[in-house]
């Protein structure tokens, strides 16, 4: 595994998606790296991959 060095990284870090705020899918809730919003009237349930890290990934 090739491990990058921060200096790589930084430049991207101003685009990473940490969390969202989408109040016309419905509730949400927000997990370790995915938020999901539930639309109860219509039974849907959306999930969005967030670039939030889990601890047990690291």
């Amino acid at each position: 595994m090739t491990i990058l060095a921060p200096s790589t990284l930084e430049p991207f870090l101003p685009t990473t998606l940490d969390s969202t705020d989408i109040q016309d899918l419905g509730e949400k809730y927000a997990g370790k790296v995915r938020d999901v919003y539930f639309q109860k009237d219509h039974k849907r349930r959306f999930l969005i991959a967030t670039d939030r890290q889990s601890a047990f990934d690291i």
